[in-house]
């Protein structure tokens, strides 16, 4: 009797997944398609970048001597609200940059005066100052297709340097801060269309609001998931009815593409299930695992000092001397104030107050006291260089001046930038289960493959090839599946 009344239901709910994965795998098989295609391409051509070493030595060095301005009176200047203060050389002449939560407020180093965003001439003085042929100018505007991450906005508006070279450079200079910010060629501009802009979804108009790009995007590779879910449950169910009814093989589909659909699905479905659950991670954004970044106490804690006590005691006359730096950044750590001083090379270097380099050994110890403020619960392991293979250090992109210091209690690494004092990322359970989660599945970079670049992509290609045959079956099921359910609705244009 109680079989009798599982099985209605079991046929309900089977017909339930049947309906959801036909009709919502119509709609998302081309989505599908369009990522494992754009997968493969990002995986020899990423989304353009410039590295911060590079921007820095493309710079000008800073005109020390004209510095008439002492830090303390810049931040002063600046007013309430400045999170943040570096002195760079912004199109000719010495200033500073004093970070809030909008934008910078520029301060003339010369005369403490307030500074408006750079003209079009200035930009173009900025490249020719790098050495670099600028052909064309355009802007200031404060979106387009390769600036649109909102790692930028303390940057915008921008201006768009072609150079008129052979690779079709061009390079973004930001009109706040007279900084070099981005370049791409032509090359990577039209892989990149069918690339990352493809692959997450960057479409200008959406992206230029982080907002609604985040939503649509997680919306989205959500229900692609339930879609790939549905799929690999009734991909399983109707295998199990095959071997069930004694019939050989392990489809009872004749349609040709129905039944590649089938058999592609039972082998490609644990890769697909990976790829696209993994995808949906990567816009997991802290919903649901920790972002890997220190909070504003911890990071308050770990400073040891606000932002004016760090440059109370920094003359102009000290900074008068800095004749070979590219930029300087104050900062406090573990209670000392310190001097982020980059060189000509693009190099970060850290120094005392006075003007004396600090040493590995002293640092150390800075960058222990200043763990021990922030995480004042946990005793600190001694300081290691993780490995070039290490999972984590792949994942998050880290610099190789970076070290880890082990948390005893808690499971937890922080990993700091040695060059800097700067906080990477804040490795506990939840962020290195995301890592394992999202990059290892998604990008294949863990131990046995992300020491062997070549191998990873060869495999991560099969994978993708895999992935983007079972989706054209699902493009062309859907195709066929529409065509009739439109004939059958129009009986009377069918026939005509």
């Amino acid at each position: 009797m109680a079989a009798s009344r599982r099985r209605p239901l079991t046929a309900r709910l089977t017909a339930g997944l049947v309906w959801f994965h036909r009709w919502l795998g119509i709609a998302t098989c081309l989505i599908f398609a369009a990522w494992f295609a754009s997968g493969a391409i990002l995986l020899f051509q990423p989304f353009p970048s410039l590295g911060k070493g590079e921007a820095l030595a493309m710079a000008e060095p800073i005109a020390a001597g004209q510095v008439r301005v002492s830090p303390a009176q810049a931040l002063a200047l600046a007013g309430k609200g400045a999170t943040g203060l570096r002195l760079v050389e912004r199109a000719g002449a010495p200033a500073y940059l004093a970070q809030t939560a909008k934008s910078p407020v520029v301060i003339d180093a010369r005369t403490g005066a307030r500074l408006g965003p750079l003209g079009a001439s200035q930009a173009m003085s900025v490249v020719a100052a790098a050495g670099l042929p600028a052909a064309r100018v355009e802007g200031p505007f404060a979106y387009d297709q390769w600036i649109v991450h909102n790692q930028f906005d303390s940057a915008r508006p921008f201006y768009r340097i072609t150079l008129g070279d052979a690779a079709g450079t061009q390079l973004y200079v930001s009109a706040a801060t007279g900084e070099f910010v981005q370049r791409t060629t032509f090359r990577e501009r039209a892989w990149n269309w069918g690339g990352a802009v493809l692959h997450w979804v960057y479409v200008t108009p959406l992206r230029s609001s982080f907002t609604a790009w985040d939503r649509t995007v997680w919306w989205l590779s959500f229900v692609a998931m339930l879609v790939a879910v549905a799929g690999t449950v009734l991909g399983v169910i109707r295998t199990v009815a095959v071997k069930r009814a004694g019939r050989p093989g392990l489809s009872f589909f004749r349609l040709k593409w129905l039944r590649w659909h089938h058999l592609l699905g039972l082998f490609a479905s644990v890769f697909v299930l990976g790829w696209i659950l993994s995808g949906w991670l990567s816009m997991d954004h802290g919903r649901l695992f920790s972002r890997g970044q220190a909070s504003p106490k911890e990071q308050a804690r770990y400073a040891g000092m606000s932002l004016d006590r760090v440059v109370a005691g920094v003359p102009a006359s000290f900074v008068m001397t800095l004749s070979c730096a590219k930029a300087v950044g104050f900062a406090g750590i573990g209670g000392v104030p310190l001097l982020q001083v980059t060189g000509r090379d693009g190099k970060t270097a850290l120094f005392a107050r006075d003007g004396s380099p600090i040493g590995i050994p002293e640092r150390d110890r800075i960058f222990r006291s200043g763990i021990g403020a922030g995480w004042p619960d946990a005793s600190i392991g001694a300081r290691q260089r993780p490995s070039r293979a290490d999972l984590y250090l792949l994942a998050e992109g880290m610099p190789e001046s970076t070290v880890l210091y082990r948390l005893e209690a808690g499971r937890t690494s922080i990993y700091v930038d040695m060059a800097d004092g700067r906080i990477v990322t804040v490795m506990g359970t939840s962020r290195a289960a995301y890592a394992w989660i999202y990059y290892a599945l998604h990008t294949f970079n863990f131990p046995g493959l992300s020491g062997h670049p070549m191998l990873r992509k060869v495999v991560v290609l099969i994978a993708l090839l895999f992935g983007f045959l079972f989706s054209i079956t699902g493009v062309v099921i859907g195709y066929q599946r529409l065509r009739k359910s439109i004939r059958r609705a129009n009986p009377s244009g069918a026939r005509s």
